[in-house]
């Protein structure tokens, strides 16, 4: 709409004039309205004051509160400090009031500064008693909460977890997208029991009451189910996203890989601090259009009214809220980041690491994390805490100076699982003690048959006296798991490989003084088209494997391999009978291409250990040739022709089209003659043919020294190669599936008998 900037002279007796006269009247009582600074009520936060039993955190996040809501004054804001200062000791306990008076400069004090001084001063009355007699009690419960008051003095209460949930101060809301071909979700709420409902509703009311939840009405629903906490009258409450999460925009989860995650540790570092924050994603607002997607159903058991809610932030079940929560944090961690360059910061979603070569820095470091987290609007689990300490847990490993190790409740839980009577049971089995391969020896060698028993469709499990001992093995090995030593990225790696029953066998070690100190046990399954290769190709595999899987924990620093095989020879001379084109040049790439890696030979390995019996010495074999006699269809035969043969044969086998029909045949001669000549089936191929004509031509030859020469690729390769994969797998592709010609390849390898 045009608005003029003197008057237009409209005339109020016409309609449209008039239609003109009341919009510009309505644009101007908006203006006034909207753009006029309302004056500020302070006599509300006056209204504020400390109660008689209510603690100094508990006063500062009411005027925090009330200040935030409803005067809209930012009390973390320096132009409002002598404000808020003024308010807070005015208004605290008379106690403290009286002492906050009395210190110097207070009125230009920060907010940090003033809370920290009144927590030094203040005893509240209750809790006076305890501090005269504390000799008496069994356990101060700041021990108990292994935080000292140093920290709790210098840690601004906005930083601890309490009822008042965070909300992160610098973050965008979060837009959920649904799929474009996804229908709404309308699933009925279940019935809830009265004492589930009444159990819920602190829960529902607080929540309504702090903004994460708002009543909407929305066409989805998904049903919210109360579950009661073990040992205890409380409820939590659960929603089922699972329908929602089917319909949702998948986002990749950029999740820090724990496999690598602790390899950032510096060596050095002796004192460690853990953070865990609470009810992480409520921290984490939704775009106000994307908030009904998790709409629920409610029914107050106080009023009986029912009405339908839904989260205004991240609700937990969320597929995506720990990888929205952990970019998130991740971002405005950076900005601590660059003040602490020196100060190792590990974070895993929500559960963060510090860490240092000394007390005092790691007491700093903590101290400033911890305010700063909390002035980004998170909190902080005063329980889960665990500050300044020399041994911490993390994602289940005990942390200590220079080594990590499973903690102890970690191998307990997977100790406890009964033996499985089904392969989704043994599946999660297999994914607990899958965390734990780094610190068990030949883990995937003993989990072998474990892996084969749960693969197929679902069904009975067959679970027989070799998985059992597998099963109890891996139990054992677990709990005699041994602590790894720390990676120190300033020394050189060693890497010891063995491969067993298709399995890559490894430990990575650095040297501690003259002892080589473990850093990483590997195990991993070979690829399956390697059952039938060689043992030396199958070395070479093992090899090029493990070193792909230490180099997610060396990063870059020198690896000396050390393997029982000279891996470069039968790889470059005989690999590729074998071995695909692309997969040779891969495992060139990864073994002999490579700045950091250098492979050395070691005469034997101790199977136990995976180390060394003797560092260096000579091989116990020569690779080619075992490859050469072992792998052969036979023991005489050559890929070089004989000079002493007694007969010389050439065959072809062929297919070709005549008058429009497809014809096939094939041919065995000698320089001067045909020995044999016959048609084929008109369906027959010509790799098929060529193994006819090869076959025919042993069968011509039985009994003497003979040289036979063939155009076939296929067929050399069959005879010096393939033949003796067959022999160790069987009839059968690396897919496990029939192999083409298989009663043609029978009788060739009759024929070489």
């Amino acid at each position: 709409m045009y608005l003029p900037k003197e008057d237009p002279g409209w005339d109020p007796n016409t309609s449209e004039r008039l239609k003109r006269v009341k919009e510009y009247q309505k644009l101007i009582l908006y203006g006034i309205q909207h753009g006029v600074q309302k004056p500020k009520n302070l006599s509300k936060l006056y209204e504020v004051r400390q109660g008689d039993k209510e603690t100094l955190s508990a006063f500062y996040e009411r005027l925090c509160e009330l200040e935030n809501g409803q005067i809209c004054y930012d009390p973390e804001d320096d132009s409002n400090s002598k404000l808020f200062n003024m308010l807070f000791i005015g208004q605290a306990a008379a106690d403290i009031r009286k002492k906050l008076q009395k210190v110097e400069g207070v009125d230009g004090m920060t907010i940090s500064q003033l809370l920290s001084i009144a927590y030094k001063l203040h005893i509240p009355p209750e809790t006076a008693w305890k501090a005269q007699i504390c000799l008496l009690t069994e356990k101060d419960p700041n021990e108990e909460m292994n935080i000292s008051e140093e920290v709790l003095n210098a840690v601004i209460p906005l930083a601890w977890a309490s009822k008042i949930p965070g909300q992160a101060k610098n973050v965008t809301p979060v837009k959920i997208e649904l799929k474009p071909e996804a229908q709404p979700v309308r699933k009925k709420q279940h019935p809830i029991k009265l004492e589930a409902r009444k159990g819920s509703e602190p829960i529902i009311s607080s929540f309504l009451e702090h903004g994460l939840l708002r009543e909407c009405q929305s066409e989805l629903n998904t049903p919210i189910l109360p579950v009661k906490k073990p040992h205890s009258s409380e409820y939590r409450l659960v929603q089922d996203l699972r329908e929602i999460n089917a319909r949702t925009v998948d986002v990749h989860p950029v999740v820090p890989n724990p496999y690598t995650l602790l390899t950032t540790i510096p060596n050095s570092n002796t004192y460690f601090t853990v953070l865990d924050l609470k009810d992480a994603a409520f921290c984490i607002p939704v775009d106000e259009q994307s908030q009904t997607i998790f709409a629920f159903e409610w029914e107050n058991p106080s009023t009986g009214r029912k009405t339908q809610l839904c989260w205004t932030v991240l609700p937990q079940g969320f597929k995506n809220s720990p990888t929205f929560f952990g970019n998130t944090l991740a971002k405005e961690l950076e900005l601590w980041q660059n003040g602490h360059d020196a100060v190792p910061l590990l974070q895993y979603v929500d559960d963060l690491l510090i860490g240092s070569d000394s007390y005092e820095a790691c007491l700093e470091a903590t101290i400033s994390l911890l305010n700063f987290l909390g002035l980004a609007g998170y909190r902080v689990s005063k329980k889960k805490a665990q500050l300044e300490k020399k041994k911490v847990q993390y994602m289940g490993f005990e942390i200590t100076k220079g080594q990590r190790e499973l903690s102890t409740e970690r191998k307990e839980v997977i100790c406890r699982i009964a033996v499985p009577t089904s392969k989704k049971q043994l599946r999660g089995f297999l994914g607990m003690a899958g965390w734990c391969p780094l610190w068990i020896p030949n883990f995937g060698l003993i989990a072998k048959l474990l892996y084969a028993a749960v693969k197929g469709p679902e069904g009975v499990l067959e679970w027989t006296p070799e998985c059992r001992k597998s099963f109890d093995e891996i139990k054992r090995k677990l709990m005699e798991a041994s602590a790894l030593g720390l990676l120190n990225l300033r020394k050189p790696f060693q890497l010891y490989v063995h491969e067993r029953q298709q399995v890559a066998l490894g430990v990575l070690t650095q040297k501690l003084r003259s002892w080589k100190r473990p850093v990483g046990y590997f195990s991993k399954q070979l690829v399956e088209v390697s059952k039938g290769w060689p043992t030396c190709l199958r070395a070479v595999a093992a090899t090029a494997t493990l070193i792909e899987e230490s180099r997610k924990l060396t990063l870059g620093q020198p690896i000396t391999v050390f393997v029982p095989h000279a891996v470069s020879s039968p790889l470059e001379n005989k690999g590729h009978h074998w071995i695909s084109p692309s997969r040779v040049a891969k495992y060139q790439a990864v073994l002999l291409e490579q700045d950091d890696v250098v492979i050395s030979l070691t005469s034997a390995l101790n199977p136990a250990t995976l180390l060394p019996i003797s560092e260096f010495g000579e091989l116990h074999h020569d690779c080619l040739t075992t490859v050469e006699q072992v792998y052969s269809s036979r023991p005489d035969l050559r890929d070089k022709p004989l000079s002493n043969a007694e007969l010389e044969l050439f065959t072809d086998g062929s297919i070709f089209m005549l008058e429009g029909r497809q014809k096939a045949g094939y041919a065995v001669v000698t320089h001067t003659q045909a020995l044999e000549a016959k048609s084929l089936p008109s369906n027959t191929s010509a790799q098929k043919a060529e193994l006819v004509a090869l076959t025919q031509a042993l069968e011509l030859s039985q009994g003497k020294r003979v040289n036979i020469y063939t155009d076939s690729k296929y067929a050399f390769g069959v005879v010096h190669a393939h033949g003796a994969i067959w022999k160790e797998r069987g009839l059968l592709s690396s897919h496990g599936t029939l192999i083409k010609y298989g009663t043609e390849k029978t009788s060739y390898r009759q024929s070489f008998n």
